[in-house]
């Protein structure tokens, strides 16, 4: 078949297939027979199935009216309301709707009954992927799919305008190569990839269909009628000849789009086009090898060949012939070719800038702004301050040492960087002269230095954003790149050299020991003055919520997001990370921005860090939290947030490994208080009360004491201790209130509200519960509040908090997956329905394991869906079922910690074998409760109960 008749064949399945209905029948009575039949023989007739019949036999169906639909605009699919109909294909339609319980916009796609099983095929492998750049799926229904709603235009859209420019084609291609890798490692081929099946939406590329996917372990290619699937232009050669497609067939398929996109035409086109740049044809052409053995092998391997692609730059255009044009081509050579200073791998240090002017506004100011613009390079990266305190502490000397040139070499060697940047700034009457020099570390040998002028002070920080793109370039970043990350200083952060200095300020506070709460007041002097500073309030934002003061936090970054568009793009996808997390409380999108984030910046370890955080343990992915922190420390071992993963560890009760981590930070004099806390639990889960006792003497000159007061109340109150512990609490609520942080102290009101529910102390649960929402009604109080209040028999109170929360948090992962299936559960015991509870807590069960927002600043609340779910089981008469859930609990202590159901777990799996009639395994669950609270206060009511139910065994 030559390459004409092929693309005459392409080109007439794609029109009749795409065609409207009224069009259809034209298309094929002007068809030459000749076609027709080459086109027929593509396929094999075996059955009745529309798509698995020769194409004319189609004929008839392909003439409907495609457009009618039984589903009508304002009609509920499930809990999907259909807004407006997308759009339709061989397989059903894509319907806009909205989720009606979380109010979010998506989309459905439908089928026609004959279509289940490919439909089925295409839920199975979307449902194992989710990365940045492919379609998300969200729920699978019986005969539809529920997806993310990506706007935008298909790629195919965007080439009927003919070939992409090569940067934007270049990025693309990256963002499709880096679904393929995420698909293909998780053993899933997609086998329909083409410029139809990709959708460019605002954030990037997504990948869609894969409906004609198919996993690693399923050996068919085909469908059971021996149809060969795929579109004919972008199939591979074995796919046309109904051999199996795998990895390297998708790999062809990549090469007809890339193909395309570089040049307007697709492959199967008369002329074969050139692809520039030349490195970009010679990867291309090995994607389109016949010979499968030669084409790229892994869409790994052709990712970063992609990755290493940089746009030609464009030569010099002279107008004159002779010697000039020679000796301005050595010199184009020269000057664009020339090796690059520093490699991409490459890390810089950041000296001080030295102030020759006396204006104390550009005292850390410079240097500042300077880290601005450095942070925005996806080419090198910088190295962390807190790092660079860090080393300070191990040379000897104090973190608040000036960097001089002499200091930041030292401690660029030391964290493996390859250059220090010193800047200076002076005057010249009215004028200032900024100067920045690269140079080695280990030499001390200059790399690059650029001088740039500043008519007055206004004009310093755009003189600052001049010099650093040129330094840049000298530096070997491309000036692509530096083009597409490098906007406006005052645009990315603020124009206001006051306020710069006072968020520099904040930000060398933040890795001081114990520096978080001593930011805030710099970030707030810095929104002073320059209210639109957007990184200033999504800072403040930061820290507030880190400390538990989420209302604060959430009010912040509200701001931020709304200014981001004053931002870099690596600032934007920071406060983007930020809104997800604080406001919405949508950790699947928080976590898709961070792999998103980390794709453009690969080794940004604040990306990495903050993924080791709330994303992975709001979710329960604590591998994922972990392999996080092992990136953070590979990169640099003084990054400190890198060994909070002990935390992971903790929640997997892999207490060796998470002792392990603590002791290499110690060992190199790192310190957070979430580490200490860590430790203690650490002692706690190993009955090590003397390493407990450690902890809490270090505590005061590590973090605020109330907040070691309320864990040694849990701690107390988990041992049937609940006088001792209400003192511990009364501490830890007037330290807080003394400081100001009502949110603190309402958490923990809240915590000695859910301990007394759990110990049957109804009217003091009901008191302290108000008396929390009544001090501030956060996210995690309200939730805590309501659950106290829900099991003290204040279902009106609970029923109220739960409404707030359903309004406030409607993507919120906690609140949508453990804290609102949880209340309710509850009200549906209290009114004597454990089947409703029981089907209430079915959504929660993927995040069982997960930290609620209550165990991530309190440590309280972790697997209550399991323990509430094992009560509803109980009432039901379910004792096999109960004792699964209690037992869950009691398998997983690093979740549990020091909350009181550990312990009353014991008590519940007695109940549950009693009610299977187990009396021995009954009995010895009782009495390793009573052990366990051998010194609990005498009048507690649970304990009453506990003894006569014993008894009577």
């Amino acid at each position: 078949m030559t390459p004409e008749h092929f693309r005459q064949i392409e080109e007439l399945y794609h029109l009749v297939r795409e065609a409207a209905p009224g069009e259809r029948a034209a298309l094929l009575a002007r068809t030459d027979p000749g076609l027709r039949r080459e086109l027929e023989s593509l396929f094999t007739e075996r059955t009745g199935e529309f798509l698995e019949r020769p194409a004319f036999d189609n004929a008839p169906e392909l003439l409907k009216d495609g457009t009618v639909t039984s589903i009508a605009v304002g009609t509920c699919v499930g809990p999907y309301r259909i807004e407006s109909k997308i759009g339709e294909g061989g397989m059903g339609e894509v319907f806009r709707a909205v989720d009606m319980r979380l109010g979010r916009t998506i989309a459905i796609k439908t089928t026609r009954e004959q279509f289940g099983s490919r439909f089925e095929r295409e839920a199975r492998a979307i449902s194992a992927l989710n990365h940045p750049n492919i379609c998300t799926l969200h729920d699978i229904g019986p005969n539809y799919l529920v997806m993310e709603l990506v706007e935008g235009e298909t790629l195919a859209a965007k080439l009927k305008n003919g070939p992409l420019p090569v940067r934007t084609a270049l990025l693309y291609a990256c963002q499709i190569a880096a679904a393929l890798v995420e698909a293909h490692g998780k053993g899933i081929i997609h086998r329909d990839l083409k410029p139809g099946n990709i959708m460019i939406g605002k954030s990037g590329v997504k990948v869609l269909d894969f409906g004609l996917a198919r996993m690693d372990h399923q050996d068919e290619t085909i469908t059971s009628s021996q149809m060969i699937i795929g579109t004919p232009a972008y199939m591979a050669p074995e796919q046309r000849n109904g051999k199996p497609a795998d990895a390297l067939s998708d790999i062809y398929s990549f090469g007809c789009v890339l193909y395309e996109i570089f040049t307007g035409a697709r492959v199967g086109s008369p002329q074969r086009r050139r692809v520039t740049p030349r490195r970009m044809e010679r990867i291309v052409n090995r994607c389109l090898e016949e010979d499968r053995r030669r084409r790229w092998q892994s869409a790994a391997e052709l990712q970063r060949e992609l990755a290493a692609v940089t746009p030609a730059r464009h030569g010099v255009r002279v107008a004159i012939a002779g010697a000039a044009v020679l000796a301005l081509s050595a010199f184009a050579y020269f000057y664009f070719f020339r090796a690059p200073k520093l490699m991409p791998k490459d890390r810089i240090v950041l000296a001080d800038f030295e102030n020759k002017t006396g204006d104390a506004v550009f005292d850390q100011t410079l240097r500042q702004g300077l880290a601005v613009q450095l942070e925005q390079s996806p080419f090198f990266g910088l190295v962390p301050d807190a790092s660079i305190r860090q080393s300070l502490r191990l040379m000897k000397r104090s973190p608040d040492t000036p960097l001089t040139l002499e200091v930041a070499r030292e401690v660029c060697e030391r964290t493996g960087g390859a250059a220090v940047l010193e800047g200076s700034i002076a005057s010249m009457g009215s004028q200032y002269v900024l100067g920045l020099r690269a140079r080695k570390c280990g030499s001390g040998d200059a790399l690059a230095q650029e001088q740039e002028l500043a008519g007055k002070k206004e004009e310093v920080l755009n003189a600052l954003r001049r010099i650093t793109t040129r330094i840049r370039n000298r530096l070997g970043e491309s000036l692509a790149t530096i083009q597409e990350h490098s906007p406006p200083l005052e645009q990315a952060t603020t124009s206001s050299l006051e306020a710069l200095k006072a968020y520099g300020a904040g930000r060398i506070a933040i890795f001081k020991r114990g520096g978080g709460p001593a930011s805030i007041p710099h970030f707030k002097d810095a929104i002073a003055i320059d209210p639109q500073f957007a990184m200033a309030h999504a800072q403040l934002g930061f820290m507030a919520w880190n400390m538990g003061q989420t209302d604060l936090g959430a009010n912040e970054v509200r701001i931020a997001y709304g200014l981001r568009d004053r931002v870099s793009d690596r600032e934007k996808r920071y406060i983007t990370m930020l809104y997800d997390r604080e406001v919405t409380g949508n950790l699947q999108k928080e976590m898709q921005t961070l792999e998103a984030w980390l794709q453009i910046y690969p080794r940004d370890t604040d990306a990495m860090a903050i993924v080791g955080g709330w994303a992975a343990q709001g979710t329960g992915q604590y591998e994922r939290g972990i392999q996080a922190g092992d990136s953070v420390l590979r990169l640099d071992p003084n990054m400190t947030f890198g060994y909070t993963v002990a935390i992971h560890y903790l929640s997997l009760d892999r207490l060796a490994e998470a002792e392990n981590i603590l002791r290499r930070a110690a060992e190199r004099g790192l310190e957070l208080p979430e580490m200490l806390v860590t430790r203690y639990y650490l002692a706690f889960l190993r009955d090590d009360l003397a390493g407990m006792q450690r902890e809490i003497t270090r505590a005061p000159g590590e973090l605020a004491a109330d907040w070691m007061f309320h864990h040694q109340a849990l701690v107390l109150a988990r041992s049937g201790r609940m006088q001792q512990a209400r003192t511990m609490w009364e501490h830890a609520v007037a330290l807080a209130q003394q400081a100001g942080r009502r949110e603190d102290s309402a958490i923990y009101r809240a915590a000695e509200a859910v301990c007394d529910t759990h110990f049957g102390y109804a009217a003091e649960a009901r008191t302290w519960a108000r008396s929390a929402l009544d001090l501030a009604k956060g996210r995690d109080v309200t939730y805590a509040a309501a659950f106290a209040l829900a099991s003290s028999g204040d279902t009106a109170g609970s029923e109220a908090a739960a409404r707030s929360l359903a309004e406030r948090f409607p993507e919120d992962t906690p609140v949508q997956f453990e804290y609102l299936p949880t209340l309710r559960a509850l009200l549906a015991l209290h009114n004597q329905a454990p089947s409703e509870a029981i089907e209430r807590l079915q959504v929660a069960r993927p995040y069982d394991l997960a930290m609620p927002g209550t165990s991530f600043f309190a440590r309280f609340g972790g697997l209550y869906t399991a323990y509430v779910r094992g009560q509803a089981y109980f009432a039901a008469g379910r004792g096999q079922e109960a004792a699964a859930e209690f037992q869950k609990v009691l398998d997983h202590r690093g979740v549990v910690l020091a909350d009181p159901i550990g312990a009353l777990a014991y008590l519940q799996l007695g109940r549950a074998y009693s009610v299977q009639g187990d009396i021995a395994k009954a009995k010895s669950a009782y009495q390793r409760f009573l052990t366990l609270w051998q010194d609990a206060d005498a009048d507690l009511p649970v304990l009453k109960r506990a003894k006569a139910e014993y008894a009577k065994l």
